[in-house]
């Protein structure tokens, strides 16, 4: 048997004061959860798990009733995990469905802060026209990555939005992905302050979008290499995003 101690379930059903753990009544899994607990871990009454709301805070929990449709706890006593530094914004123009969805999964791994899906000039079929029919399924697959990588926090994930929109709405210092900017060094990077990094589409920026960044005056854009080949547009997004958020503060 798997120890559930070992594991991280999501639930955003917490009854109480979260701020008074002696306030709250119980903290519900559901039916996805409480079918995994109970099949995979073989969770039994009793026995200690842990739950986050996806907020950054992590319960210990006792469970007191246990079904394969819900599971509900005791919370015995919970902490609050302290959020990646620096604070990153990822604006990654919209490569296909599949491959969106493995940015998520990364992006949300590497404890990135905020997602902006960018539908640029040189994107292709315009598949989130459907957007809010997808948004669920996007919302599990954060989940999902949440879970496995023990950071308790689900990014903030926008629409889509223009590129116009979304870069010109950027606070902090800009990074945009170029096999020919230049080497990205950690003391270019301030661990204190918000930062954004920008990753193109598959077929590149336009030149509307190119002359766009370049005039931008009110942030800083920094143009960075980050590998010596061309890389897909979801690889360099995590390529990116780890370089960022893997800096060391000086």
């Amino acid at each position: 048997m798997r120890d559930g101690e070992h594991h991280l379930f999501y639930s955003n059903a917490v009854i109480g004061d979260i701020n008074n753990v002696n306030d709250i009544n119980t903290i519900t899994l559901d039916g996805n959860e409480s079918n995994h607990a109970v099949s995979v871990l073989r969770i039994k009454v009793g026995q200690r798990i842990r739950i986050t709301d996806g907020n950054g805070t992590i319960y210990d929990c006792q469970c007191a009733n246990v079904d394969k449709r819900s599971i509900s706890c005791r919370i015995v006593d919970k902490r609050h995990i302290p959020r990646i530094v620096p604070e990153l914004t990822l604006l990654t123009c919209l490569p296909d469905k599949e491959r969106f969805e493995t940015v998520l999964e990364h992006a949300t791994a590497l404890g990135v802060y905020r997602i902006v899906p960018i539908a640029a000039d040189n994107c292709r079929k315009p598949w989130w026209e459907n957007w809010y029919g997808l948004r669920q399924r996007f919302l599990s697959k954060m989940i999902v990555s949440m879970k496995q990588c023990l950071y308790p926090y689900i990014p903030i994930l926008d629409a889509p939005t223009p590129f116009s929109e979304a870069v010109a709405g950027c606070v902090g210092a800009l990074f945009v992905a170029d096999i020919n900017g230049e080497s990205l060094k950690d003391d270019m990077i301030s661990p204190h302050k918000k930062t954004n990094c920008l990753v193109g589409p598959p077929g590149g920026f336009s030149d509307a979008e190119s002359t766009f960044l370049k005039s931008l005056t009110a942030i800083p854009v920094t143009t960075v290499k980050i590998a010596s080949t061309r890389l897909r547009s979801e690889l360099a997004a995590t390529v990116l995003c780890s370089r960022i958020v893997g800096a060391q503060p000086n």
